[in-house]
């Protein structure tokens, strides 16, 4: 795979948070101190010297800390901007001292993870991106990435600034880049894409994301589909003349020609790109334009050219000290040399890419000691500041054990009390419950008595006079005239009609099947009672045993009737399945149904009706639950499971 020049991203990935900072005139910082002094509140004062020590960072990195030091005066009794005083201090040290940078960014998001506002989630993201792009200066890409993924992008999110999102995907796009994981950087820029066109449609950002997506998928050799977002990046340049960005639009151009071995395309852009980089002072890009036609060189198999371009590269590289690409350029040209038939200047430049290799290591090694120094120096001062302070560090540490001690005891009284609350909020509670339970259980008791005494006054009282009514009916009606019979005969048809409906209310107040068939029979002339020409009822009993306590029977038989009679009073079904069945001492009930279902599924304790309102209380009464699924036009289906009690 072709080897690219490797972007020093850190110093890119803070450039943009400070493109994004307004760029005012030289009276900026003299107006902003006019304007401290003539403050009149605390926090005025120190949001106004954050905004100057962040004019500073940039321009001149003491000056910048040393006004935010001064912030600090001004935040004794906020602690939201003292977090903030924190963040622009750390701002300050981001050139020049590392190790405090990352100590302030850290010490910013502990005091600001104690607020919830947009502005403090901002402050966070920021925060851990800048603490991660310092990590990548030293060589910690994973510490990098970790922090744009676990803190920077869940925190920008959360502040609801989705361009500063897009800024973190496209800063992963950019390290996958550099890593040459470029399919997985194609993702990331895809994702800023996405959120910059909904934010600003033609913006300088908008375009650089999309020269970067275009680039993944040069450097993917799918010169193809990059096409579209040239195209697009290049409307957006086309009205910025003096953009930053177009020459890097042209060497990515380049790049695109030269995957599609069109040679003459690509060395014209590369030129267009050359030009640009000169008028606007962008020896950076310069460089990598050379190091691109020496690709195109190189391909075609003019060494001598592309050497030329190859060298200037080198010139322009080393004045930027980006130890990655001074060492690839060094390769490069010891590569050419030796297919240029000269070996001994081949070794030379060996030689000094070793050199480099080892300088960069001893560099780096030299940055550890001294990290490491300074912590056991910094370890050695509190030893002896703990020294000197040993005997007020253990009064302070008596009182506060007393204190903590006194605290705990107080809170264990104050959590005993709390307890007994609640245990005894949970005894009423129960005491509650269980007088509602012997209230059902009295009321439903009631009810049963009071239909047994009305069946059997019905029965052995108007059912008995009806029954003779209807015997010396049929004995006159043999006596008399045939018109006159056939008038009888009405008449006992319907004295024959009311004796049968005299039955089923009585049947329906007392299920005296149950007694008199059984259980399983009592369900079955149920269903077989509500089975019509116009809905079909199946029934399906499994396991059904007649041990059951008689007034669980009766209550279930109350149920299933409850049920079968809802179904045909509101469901509009032609057909209705039912299934009882026991296991061990759970018994279950499941109808379902092909009607019109209920417009507002009833999953709640909420009833539909007082069908199953009597349903709910029944089931309450014998510990039961019920669950109901229902949509429109979809029928319902309602399984419900009880507890029985087998009799010995």
């Amino acid at each position: 795979m072709k080897k690219v020049l490797v972007i020093l991203f850190a110093l890119a990935a803070f450039s943009r948070e400070a493109v994004a900072r307004q760029q005012p005139g030289a009276s900026y910082p003299d107006s902003l101190m006019a304007a401290v002094t003539a403050a009149t509140t605390d926090s005025v004062k120190a949001r106004l010297l954050f905004r100057l020590s962040d004019y500073w960072a940039d321009r001149d990195s003491a000056r910048a800390v040393d006004i935010a030091q001064q912030s600090f005066r001004y935040t004794k009794n906020n602690s939201f901007l003292r977090g903030v005083a924190h963040f622009y201090r750390a701002g300050a040290y981001y050139s020049y001292d590392i190790i405090k940078s990352q100590q302030d960014y850290m010490q910013a998001d502990e005091i600001l993870q104690r607020f919830s506002t947009p502005e403090s989630f901002q402050y966070r993201s920021r925060a851990w991106h800048n603490y991660g792009a310092l990590d990548q200066l030293m060589d910690n890409s994973k510490g990098f990435v970790e922090a744009l993924l676990s803190r920077a992008i869940p925190l920008a999110q959360a502040a609801g600034d989705q361009e500063r999102v897009a800024w973190n995907y496209m800063d992963l796009g950019a390290e996958f880049m550099n890593y040459k994981n470029y399919e997985r950087a194609g993702d990331y820029y895809e994702k800023a894409i996405k959120i910059l066109t909904g934010l600003h449609e033609r913006s300088l950002v908008l375009a650089e994301c999309l020269m970067s997506k275009s680039k993944s998928f040069v450097l993917q050799n799918k010169p193809d589909s990059a096409t579209s977002s040239l195209k697009e990046a290049f409307k957006i340049l086309s009205s910025h003349s003096d953009s930053s960005y177009l020459p890097v639009y042209y060497c990515i151009e380049g790049m695109y020609y030269s995957r599609l071995k069109q040679w003459p395309q690509a060395i014209a852009s590369l030129n267009k790109g050359d030009t640009l980089a000169a008028q606007l002072n962008r020896p950076y890009d310069a460089a990598t334009i050379a190091y691109e036609k020496y690709e195109v060189y190189k391909q075609q198999g003019q060494l001598e050219k592309a050497k030329s371009f190859l060298e200037k590269a080198y010139k322009l590289q080393a004045r930027h000290a980006i130890s990655t690409n001074v060492r690839l350029l060094l390769f490069e040209l010891a590569k050419t040399e030796k297919a240029l038939g000269h070996p001994a200047i081949a070794f030379d430049q060996m030689l000094q890419y070793a050199q480099l290799s080892d300088s960069v290591f001893t560099a780096q090694t030299a940055v550890t000691i001294a990290g490491l120094e300074t912590k056991y120096r910094v370890a050695e001062k509190e030893k002896q500041l703990l020294r000197l302070q040993n005997r007020n560090q253990v009064q302070r540490l008596l009182l506060y054990f007393g204190a903590c001690l006194l605290g705990l005891l107080g809170g264990f009284i104050y959590y005993a009390y709390r307890q007994r609350k609640k245990r005894e909020k949970q005894r009423l509670n129960t005491m509650q419950q269980e007088l509602e339970m012997q209230i059902t259980k009295a009321q439903l008791q009631g009810e049963e008595k009071e239909r047994q005494r009305l069946a059997r006054d019905l029965h052995d009282g108007l059912g008995g006079m009806l029954a003779g009514i209807k015997l010396n009916l049929s004995v006159a009606s043999h006596d008399k005239e045939r018109g006159q019979s056939v008038e009888l005969g009405n008449v006992i048809a319907q004295v024959d009609n009311s004796v049968h409906e005299l039955r089923r209310i009585a049947r329906n107040m007392v299920p005296e099947i149950l007694v008199r068939a059984g259980f399983s029979n009592a369900i079955r002339d149920l269903c077989k009672t509500m089975d019509t020409q116009t809905m079909r009822v199946e029934c399906e009993l499994l396991n059904l045993q007649e041990n059951i306590r008689m007034q669980e029977k009766i209550e279930i038989y109350r149920i299933v009737q409850e049920l079968l009679a809802n179904a045909a009073r509101h469901s509009g079904a032609t057909e209705v399945f039912l299934q009882c069945s026991k296991v061990h001492e759970r018994f279950y009930i499941t109808i379902e149904d092909n009607g019109k279902g209920l417009p507002e599924p009833d999953n709640s304790r909420h009833g539909n009706g007082m069908g199953l309102e009597n349903i709910r209380s029944r089931l309450a009464y014998m510990h039961g639950k019920i669950e109901l699924q229902s949509s429109p036009g979809k029928g319902t289906i309602i399984n419900i499971e009880i507890n029985v009690t087998e009799e010995r």
